[in-house]
């Protein structure tokens, strides 16, 4: 936290944004996608592969925007500014 003067209140609203989003979107798309797959009529585990499977792109993708939307609060600029990490 020293390093990027980050403040406290920033680092917490980022884990929590991260953690709304891979806790409670992950498991919600995973669900949908294996239910779909049940319905069709194939096997639990069948589906619960396949259906895991498809996903994972979207997971990384996931992870990777709510990374790139708080880039801003590690720059110098006006936002870094805004946030109270410049001096």
């Amino acid at each position: 936290m020293y390093l990027p003067r980050l403040q406290f209140d920033n680092l917490s609203l980022m884990a929590l944004t991260h953690l709304h989003r891979i806790v409670g979107m992950t498991p919600s798309l995973s669900s949908e996608n294996i239910t779909r797959y049940l319905e069709q009529g194939m096997a639990p585990f069948e589906a619960a592969i396949k259906g895991a499977r498809e996903i994972g792109f979207t997971v990384l993708t996931i992870s990777i925007s709510l990374v790139v939307v708080f880039i801003p609060l590690l720059l110098r600029g006006i936002v870094g500014r805004l946030f109270g990490n410049s001096p």
